[in-house]
C-alpha cells in the first residue's frame, strides 16, 4: 500500500481518534476525582429528601470532577455507584434516625434530621435527610368558612393517617396560588420553630391567617415531599376559596 494511498488515510485517522476513547473507556479521568455526592434520585438531582419511618431508599451517588482539574474527554461525572459500586462507602450521623448499608440502601428508623456521608477516592461528601411521620393524606381547612373582602381567615393543614387521625410532625408546606402581581390575600405565617438548614417543610399541625384583599378565586395547596415513592408521587390537598366583595 502507498503511504499517500486514502485507504492508509483513513486508517490512520481512526487511530487517531480511536486512542483518547480507548484512554476514557480505561478510566483515565479517575486520577481527577475532586468530589462525591449523593442523591435520593436515580437522575442524581441534588438537594435535601424527606423519608418517612420504615422507608426504605435506593441512594445513587457519583464521583465528580471540577472542569479546570480533568482532561478535555472526560464530563463532570467520572464514574458512579451503578457502574462502580464498590469504590463507594457510606454511613450516616445520626444512625438513630437514619442507617445505610454497605450497598447503599438507607433504612428510616426514627423522625428527625441526618445525613449520608458518601466516600470515594478519599473524598466525601454528606448529603441531608429529613426522616418524618408516615401518613396517608393532607387536609386543608379555613374558618370561617365564608368570608368576604377585608375579613381575617385561618388556614390549617394537618396530616392524617388512613383513618382519619390527625398524625403530628408530619413534613409539608403549604403555598398560596395566585397571581402575585396583584393579590388576593396577605399571608401571615405564624411563628414557627427554627428548622435546621437545609429544611423548607414546617411541621404539622400548624396554622397561618389570611388577610382577604380583592375579589376573586384563592388556591392553596399544601404539598408533603416523600422522596422514596416511585413513581415521584407527592400527598396534596388543594382548596379553592372564593372572596366576595360585601
Amino acid at each position: 500500500m502507498l503511504l499517500g494511498s486514502p485507504t492508509y488515510f483513513i486508517s490512520t485517522m481512526r487511530l487517531a481518534l480511536v486512542a483518547p476513547l480507548a484512554l476514557f473507556a480505561a478510566g483515565c479521568c479517575n486520577d481527577h476525582v475532586t468530589g462525591a455526592s449523593t442523591s435520593l434520585s436515580p437522575d442524581l438531582l441534588l438537594g435535601w429528601y424527606v423519608v418517612w419511618v420504615g422507608d426504605t431508599a435506593r441512594t445513587y451517588s457519583a464521583a465528580t470532577s471540577a472542569p479546570s482539574q480533568q482532561p478535555i474527554w472526560c464530563d463532570n461525572t467520572v464514574y458512579t455507584s451503578h457502574d462502580q459500586p464498590r469504590r463507594f462507602t457510606y454511613t450516616t450521623i445520626d444512625p438513630t434516625v437514619a442507617t445505610i448499608d454497605e450497598f447503599g440502601r438507607l433504612a428510616a428508623h426514627a423522625p428527625g434530621q441526618t445525613g449520608i456521608v458518601t466516600t470515594t477516592a478519599g473524598i466525601s461528601d454528606t448529603t441531608v435527610v429529613i426522616v418524618g411521620p408516615a401518613f396517608a393524606s393532607l387536609r386543608i381547612t379555613v374558618s370561617p368558612q365564608f368570608a368576604h373582602v377585608g375579613d381575617t381567615v385561618s388556614v390549617q393543614l394537618e396530616a392524617l393517617d388512613a383513618a382519619g387521625a390527625a398524625v403530628p410532625g408530619a413534613e409539608a408546606y403549604l403555598v398560596e396560588i395566585d397571581n402575585y402581581r396583584d393579590s388576593l390575600a396577605t399571608w401571615i405565617r405564624t411563628a414557627r420553630p427554627t428548622r435546621p438548614f437545609p429544611a423548607a417543610t414546617v411541621q404539622t399541625p400548624f396554622t397561618d391567617r389570611l388577610v382577604l384583599e380583592r375579589t376573586g378565586v384563592l388556591r392553596i395547596v399544601a404539598i408533603a415531599p416523600h422522596d422514596t415513592s416511585r413513581p415521584i408521587d407527592y400527598p396534596a390537598d388543594t382548596l379553592t376559596l372564593t372572596i366576595p366583595s360585601r
